[in-house]
């Protein structure tokens, strides 16, 4: 058995606390030679090492099928669920699962017991301070049961990996389509069929926006507008947010993502060195998300 399935077992406190009972009661018994005291010392004592090979065993056999984390939000709780399985013909019971030996914030199902050649799912709830890419290299099984005399417990590789996004919030109205042609290094774009002409600016629009070239003919300031038929990309943009530093920019950027996802309007995302071209769906906002959570030193890592 390798290092990582080895199974530990130490008394709880409650265990400590009741063996020190039954010696206490052993000494008194031996001092005073009061057999009634030796029998219920004796009686302890038999219930410790009862219980502590029955928490031992109620890991054995006890594997991990996978360990699955939903990307979540820095400060707000992410679900991870952990499946158990069993390949011994006794049922396991009182199991806890822990992600790199981190007490969970609210554990789900971990008194339901886990069959005989059968799997279990624990959920649980974890919270991560930070914005990133977590990696948990493994899960830790334990056990009470029968008596929470004893703590048994069993380290099982996991090699699981979480996104953390930043907190979404900001007070910015989500930017409205744009040209394509009106952000430095986005792909134009396709026809011009969809153009639908200008408006005046108003207070809080994204500069980028604005028509530049009439503007550089002398005209006010003008936003380009298209049909909603066919609506323009939206393209949330780092510059848009002066004032604001590095993680209020992102929060805010991360509210715009899942406001833009979820009205199903084409967004593309734009950091300071790196730009995501316009899409739509799950796919395209989980990776503007994971660009937003690995954003550093004003570039972009995402793997």
């Amino acid at each position: 058995m390798g290092r990582k399935n080895r199974i530990y077992i130490l008394p709880t406190g409650f265990g400590y606390v009741f063996i020190a009972g039954a010696l206490i009661m052993i000494l008194v018994g031996a001092s005073y030679q009061n057999n009634l005291v030796n029998m219920l010392a004796f009686f302890m004592m038999s219930l410790v090492f009862i219980a502590m090979v029955q928490t031992h065993n109620n890991l054995k056999d006890v594997g991990l099928e996978q360990t699955v984390a939903d990307g979540g939000y820095a400060g707000q709780e992410f679900l991870v669920t952990t499946v158990l399985t069993n390949s011994s013909d006794e049922a396991r019971f009182n199991l806890e699962a822990k992600l790199n030996r981190k007490k969970p914030k609210v554990a789900y199902e971990n008194v339901q017991p886990l069959s005989p050649k059968s799997f279990l799912k624990l959920r649980s709830t974890y919270t991560a301070a930070k914005r990133g890419r977590y990696t948990f290299n493994d899960v830790s099984v334990s056990t009470i049961f029968p008596l929470g005399l004893f703590r048994s417990w069993i380290r099982l590789e996991a090699k699981t990996q979480v996104w953390i996004y930043p907190e979404p919030k900001g007070d910015r109205l989500l930017p409205r389509g744009v040209a394509a042609d009106a952000v430095p290094g986005a792909a134009a774009v396709r026809g011009g069929e969809d153009y639908h002409g200008h408006r005046r600016y108003v207070m809080g629009d994204t500069y980028t926006h604005i028509d530049w070239k009439a503007r550089a003919k002398g005209r006010p300031l003008l936003i380009k507008e298209f049909n909603d038929g066919a609506p323009a990309p939206i393209f949330l943009d780092w510059t848009a947010l002066e004032g604001l530093d590095t993680e209020a920019r992102l929060s805010q950027l991360c509210k715009w993502v899942n406001d833009a996802a979820l009205k199903r309007d084409p967004f593309g995302l734009r950091l300071p060195g790196s730009i995501i071209q316009p899409g739509i769906g799950v796919g395209h906002a989980q990776r503007c998300l994971e660009a937003l959570a690995s954003y550093e030193d004003g570039k972009r890592h995402v793997s």
